[in-house]
């Protein structure tokens, strides 16, 4: 399991690399702007206007992108940051930025051509990796021959599709409702010991699955106009409230958060363990647990978010990948990095068993300023809604692949089973949580970053009208 893992982080990195070189670093270079366009409310105001306006069935570019960024900045911001310094070591982090950085034109392409290939229904546009895997490739359905398929693409063009849509829906069905669920009941479990120390685990469990289960489904069964809205509502707010909470605990250790980021590049290539002999294994096991935990968080070249960008009202398919640019910049390089300098900088300990969990070294972290009752409240109410969002965003991408394999009328079917998954998830072994999520997205990634390298062009075409 390693060695795929370690495999498919590396394919993920070289090919954020040649992304990156063949759109120029626009990406990169452009990450001010895209900050502006969505920080800045008179910048935001004028790109939509400057699009279309949206349609009763339709969602705004700002919609478009709280549903993907909730559905990315979720528990792995968290519980997946704390675990991945205590398996990597510190130096993880450090690949967790190169995957953040690289990842910016990963992100960026898939939601140009999510928006360039995607499709008019009677209930919104509909878009992502299946139907530019597709219809950019080789021939679409109704037997157009598109941009840049040659005569092996084509043919392989829909079963590489029909291949992503299948791990995409395992994806959500699976990995999402079993790692967002779990870290959920976990944190639930975890707050109330800190008032009752004899307290079941059973009967918390229980009650958060439960609990999580019954929150989601209320708002998956309304749909992605729905959807857009409570994460509109709910991202913001959730961030603002944990950068503001982990920049106290960070003033609090000021003295030790210069020593911390040095600690971060030391152990990312192995320097601290050089007298050891095991500089190499060390520095590989960092960037495999960064490079994995990294893309699990941030979902650069997974193509998930693409299919929440694919229904934005906007006439320009370049000018809504900025918003993807700051989704990878607010999840990594802001909310990943704080947590990960609040667990160094607070001296947590670290055990090196994977399957301790996440959430138990976040919050001996937290708890060394808020102590260990608040900062469990704390801990579990930002994890609630952490998870809440990650759900909800990741109910529109199953139900866009259920929708593209079956069909329309599997929406009530996939709602169901979707809602009772994420009741069940809370009884998962930690462990085993986050392997099955992790793989299920490497293996999103493979067909996705090979058509996003394929379809480059495309892209560049696009920018250059926006330019």
């Amino acid at each position: 399991m390693e060695m795929i893992s370690g495999f498919f982080s590396i394919i993920m990195l070289f090919g954020g690399m040649g992304c990156s070189f063949a759109l120029r670093f626009f990406p990169l270079k452009n990450t001010l702007r895209a900050l502006k366009v969505v920080l800045l409310p008179n910048a935001r105001q004028r790109a939509a206007r400057t699009g279309k306006q949206a349609e009763a069935t339709g969602t705004t570019p700002f919609q478009a992108m709280a549903s993907a960024l909730g559905g990315s900045v979720g528990t792995a911001n968290i519980a997946g940051t704390a675990s991945a310094i205590a398996i990597g070591g510190a130096g993880a982090v450090f690949y967790m930025w190169l995957a953040a950085l690289f990842g910016m034109a990963l992100k960026f392409s898939e939601i140009v051509l999510a928006v360039k290939y995607r499709k008019k229904t009677e209930s919104g546009y509909i878009g992502g990796p299946m139907l530019y895997i597709e219809g950019g490739l080789g021939r679409g359905r109704c037997g157009e021959r598109k941009s840049g398929g040659s005569a092996m693409l084509g043919r392989i063009s829909r079963p590489l599709a029909v291949l992503y849509a299948v791990f995409a829906l395992l994806s959500s069905l699976i990995g999402t409702t079993l790692v967002q669920s779990n870290t959920v009941a976990r944190s639930a479990f975890e707050m109330v010991r800190g008032f009752s120390p004899n307290a079941a685990e059973a009967p918390i469990l229980a009650a958060a699955g439960l609990l999580c289960a019954l929150l989601t489904g209320a708002v998956v069964l309304g749909g992605a106009k729905r959807i857009g809205k409570i994460s509109a509502l709910l991202v913001p707010f959730m961030a603002v409230i944990y950068i503001f909470i982990s920049a106290a605990v960070l003033i609090a250790h000021s003295k030790s958060i210069l020593p911390s980021i040095a600690r971060i590049f030391k152990e990312a290539f192995g320097l601290r363990q050089l007298g050891g002999g095991i500089c190499g294994v060390c520095a590989a096991k960092g960037m495999r647990i960064g490079i994995s935990r990294g893309v699990y968080s941030n979902e650069a070249g997974v193509g998930s978010s693409a299919m929440a960008h694919a229904g934005a009202e906007t006439d320009s398919p370049a000018k809504q990948g900025l918003y993807g640019i700051f989704e990878v910049f607010a999840d990594t390089l802001v909310m990943c990095t704080l947590t990960a300098l609040v667990v160094l900088a607070s001296g947590a300990p670290l055990p090196p068993d994977p399957s301790v969990s996440g959430v138990s070294i976040a919050l001996s972290a937290f708890s060394t300023v808020l102590g260990v009752k608040s900062a469990g409240i704390f801990l579990s109410v930002s994890l609630l809604l952490f998870a809440y969002t990650s759900l909800i965003g990741w109910s529109v991408y199953g139900l866009a692949a259920a929708r593209y394999l079956f069909g329309k009328r599997s929406r009530l079917a996939f709602c169901i089973a979707f809602t009772v998954l994420t009741a069940l998830g809370a009884f998962v072994r930690v462990d085993a949580a986050w392997k099955c999520g992790e793989m299920l997205n490497l293996l999103m990634a493979a067909p996705n970053i090979a058509a996003l390298l394929l379809l480059a062009k495309d892209v560049k075409r696009e920018i250059a009208y926006y330019e």
